[in-house]
């Protein structure tokens, strides 16, 4: 099926996912079907729903600073510590790295219908959210009406 295929009603079918179809005259989720010219849309949201990074870096401080405290109180040890705090926080620095490379952001497309704020479409596949996200904006645009 083509990116703009015609349906059996005439309407152009902007994005024909298995999670969403948008067409220049409603958007239709697994839970209902949006009216395009009913909804106010927003700006799509990142949210970043893995905690790893976070964690990892308040571990990656705590264990510097335990480190460099435990190398302050034995003086003859300090620096056999200090070499081991770096190594931890180096340890918490590929955490995160990796974290950031396995987990990346949720993105959600959300909109205002009937007062109420509904969640769109919603993924971690940057590709497939951008997709969705410009056959949105696509029937939006279709649905402007004429300037005078």
């Amino acid at each position: 099926m083509s990116a703009e295929s015609v349906t059996s009603s005439n309407h152009r079918i902007l994005y024909p996912g298995p999670d969403i179809v948008v067409t220049d005259v409603y958007i239709e989720t697994p839970s209902a079907r949006y009216p395009v010219r009913r909804l106010a849309i927003l700006d799509p949201e990142q949210i970043y729903t893995h905690p790893g990074l976070i964690v990892a870096l308040y571990c990656g401080g705590v264990e510097l600073l335990l480190a460099f405290s435990v190398a302050a109180l034995y003086g003859s040890a300090q620096a056999l510590l200090c070499t081991a705090g770096v190594i931890a926080g180096g340890g918490m620095a590929g955490a995160v790295l990796v974290d950031n490379r396995r987990n990346p952001r949720w993105m959600e497309l959300t909109a205002w219908y009937e007062g109420r704020l509904v969640v769109l479409f919603a993924s971690d596949d940057q590709r497939v959210f951008g997709q969705v996200h410009r056959a949105v904006v696509r029937a939006i645009e279709a649905n402007r009406p004429p300037r005078p």
